[in-house]
């Protein structure tokens, strides 16, 4: 059984991811662990002070015990999980390492406009060098938590981290009996600079190239989508992450690869994810790269048509 990680502290945004966690738990048949880093390091030092260090622990513990209620039943009781760090997202790598998570899961930061993705400085730090995929909550999620999961996107851009983002879109809808949408962009800036050569190809006709090559490339992985998944794919034309963005208003879960480089199985989003998860309007999961199957035992052998 997979293990989902749900981040969490005494703030609104907590109760966001909370929600989220219930609806992924529920239907995943999933473990779940509601952790909180409070502010203390163990290591010796002038600053020790196991008075103070206990008085953090007990509200770590008061924060974590009332999220787990506010979680509700989920399947096999929640388990509930305090570290002392004074960096909350260098704990839930941690865990999350230990306990082999599928998934992490925090809220947006309090700061940003309701309804939108704008991840804090643990949801930053969580999605650079993450073991494991992470979910970044949009604010007041909590008060559409029960409308169903009908449609999940994909940002596909025929690398290796699309890839691992489709085999986890492709899990996710089947887990959640939602449709899969795979999504292309052109960027405008591959033909909007005239060729620089004479002779070579005009910017119109360099757009229906690079059109025809990204619709192509939609068509193939529609076609090795499995049966049992329900899938379309669309392309659009534009700023990847802006069109992204927009999409996300129509998409109720929206799920990107990390970039190209960086630690092999870990999350590390270039600026097109980066912009996506500060800016969109429903739930976004970033994969781990060199993962190519991220989230393939999240759901286990559930059946879950519905969450």
């Amino acid at each position: 059984m997979s293990t989902i990680i749900i981040g969490v502290e005494p703030s609104e945004r907590s109760r966001d991811a909370i929600a989220f966690g219930r609806r992924l738990a529920t239907a995943a048949g999933a473990d779940v662990i509601v952790a909180n880093a409070y502010p203390y390091s163990d290591l010796p030092s002038r600053a020790s002070n196991a008075a103070y260090r206990e008085a953090l622990r007990d509200n770590a513990l008061e924060t974590v015990e009332a999220m787990r209620q506010e979680l509700g039943e989920v399947g096999a009781p929640a388990e509930i999980l305090v570290a002392a760090n004074v960096s909350p997202a260098h704990a839930l790598h941690r865990i999350a390492e230990v306990r082999d998570a599928a998934l992490i899961i925090v809220g947006s930061t309090h700061t940003g406009r309701a309804g939108r993705v704008l991840p804090g400085s643990t949801g930053e730090r969580l999605i650079h060098g993450s073991p494991c995929a992470v979910a970044v909550v949009p604010r007041e999620y909590r008060s559409r938590a029960a409308e169903p999961i009908k449609r999940i996107g994909v940002a596909y851009n025929s690398t290796e981290e699309a890839d691992a983002a489709l085999a986890a879109g492709i899990e996710l809808a089947r887990g959640l009996g939602a449709e899969l949408e795979i999504i292309g962009v052109v960027s405008a800036e591959s033909f909007g600079t005239p060729a620089l050569m004479s002779g070579g190809p005009s910017p119109l006709s360099l757009r229906a190239d690079i059109e025809n090559k990204v619709q192509q490339s939609l068509d193939a992985m529609l076609g090795e989508v499995p049966s049992d998944v329900a899938a379309t794919s669309v392309r659009l034309t534009g700023d990847p992450a802006d069109e992204l963005v927009a999409r996300s208003t129509e998409l109720d879960l929206l799920v990107t690869g990390s970039r190209g480089y960086g630690p092999l199985h870990s999350v590390l989003v270039g600026g097109v994810s980066a912009r996506i998860m500060r800016s969109a309007a429903c739930p976004v999961i970033a994969v781990p790269r060199g993962v190519e199957a991220p989230l393939e035992h999240l759901f286990g052998s559930s059946t879950a048509t519905t969450a």
